[in-house]
């Protein structure tokens, strides 16, 4: 099972818990586990559930709105239902929590390194990326493909300096990030995405690497005080986490 299979299983899960001992959902719960950006997905969507459902239990309907409802059906001529004001008030109220919850929805399914990451892997798996596999800026390319320098320890970059050298620009959300393709010996091909911090989320990035698998894809991504960077390789894993 990988984790999209695990993803679609447990979008099925209820939230009390009675379904984990079946055989599909305790196998999904198991790859959640072992794979640490999987098990975060499921703590935003168990959050997300959570607090839909709280807000549903504060809507209480009018007050009067069942001796309301039974009184008309017994009207030979009914009253439209946007006259009703009880109606109106309950209808309201209900498109305030969805609206809510599209909107919480929206944000806890793409956060800004959430949505930087898959921005990342999806130019890779663009069929012209790979004309450019190796070009970037050749100081960089060369310090990144250096076997001693960790990445995560911090690198001394500056985003419009590099962009200005002729560093690959791509859009992502509608936000510039530059690319820079390498190669470490043991890892294969890397590609290491940067973009501003404050462009995808600012102080709510995460400083710790979040590994994210896609396919035969791999993408570490992780921030320091002024960039958001993701790594992506096809080499899997353990290629990314040997140059952190």
């Amino acid at each position: 099972m990988n984790t999209n299979e695990a993803k679609f299983i447990l979008r099925a899960r209820r939230p009390d818990g009675r379904d984990d001992g079946e055989s599909p959902f305790a196998a999904a719960l198991e790859q959640a586990r072992r794979d640490p950006a999987l098990a975060d997905w499921l703590t935003r969507e168990q959050a997300f559930d959570e607090t839909v459902t709280a807000r549903l239990r504060e809507v209480a309907p009018p007050a009067g709105l069942r001796d309301a409802i039974l009184a008309g059906a017994r009207m030979q001529r009914r009253t439209p239902w946007w006259r009703e004001t009880y109606t109106l008030a309950l209808a309201a109220s209900l498109a305030v929590i969805f609206g809510l919850a599209a909107a919480w929805s929206t944000g806890r399914i793409a956060p800004g390194g959430e949505r930087l990451a898959l921005g990342a892997m999806a130019d890779w798996e663009e069929p012209t990326h790979h004309a450019v596999v190796l070009v970037g800026h050749g100081a960089l390319r060369e310090a990144l493909a250096a076997t001693g320098l960790r990445l995560t320890a911090g690198l001394p970059l500056d985003f419009d300096r590099l962009r200005a050298a002729g560093c690959r620009t791509i859009r992502i959300a509608g936000r510039e990030v530059l690319e820079v393709c390498f190669k470490r010996e043991g890892a294969g091909d890397l590609h290491l995405y940067i973009a501003r911090r404050r462009d995808f989320g600012g102080a709510a990035l995460d400083a710790e690497p979040m590994f994210r698998e896609r396919g035969t894809l791999a993408s570490v991504g992780w921030a320091d005080e002024r960039h958001a960077y993701v790594l992506v390789s096809d080499s899997g894993a353990e290629a990314l986490r040997a140059v952190l």
